[in-house]
């Protein structure tokens, strides 16, 4: 069982990702932005793996992901964007243990990227 950090503005994608890591064996905490998921870090949480959507209010998936870095440089990140832009891009080439998924995602293409990411 892994420890999941879900960062995802839309409460919807949060209740169905949460349920798809549910089912696969792992346990999902949820921030509704970057600037919360933050705070659970500074806290001293410490995820498996981060799950970060690119486009929210506020930071963000790029003001966040440098931060989050530099709090856990050693986490991986799932980066979700609706598209692969020259930013989204940017952050996986610029940051250690980031990959990207591009949505709309199945399931199972989810599962995939998600292992992918674990084993580098």
């Amino acid at each position: 069982m892994m420890r999941v950090l879900l960062v995802d503005d839309d409460e919807f994608i949060r209740g169905a990702m949460s349920e798809v890591l549910g089912a696969l064996g792992h346990a999902t905490t949820a921030a509704a932005s970057g600037e919360e998921a933050l705070a659970g870090l500074e806290a001293g949480f410490r995820p498996d793996v981060v799950i970060l959507d690119m486009n929210m209010p506020g930071l963000g998936g790029a003001g966040t992901l440098p931060r989050l870095r530099s709090l856990c440089p050693e986490i991986p990140v799932l980066l979700v964007t609706g598209k692969a832009d020259p930013e989204a891009l940017r952050l996986v080439a610029n940051h250690g243990s980031v990959a990207l998924l591009p949505k709309p995602f199945s399931a199972e293409a989810f599962r995939a990227q998600l292992g992918q990411l674990l084993r580098r």
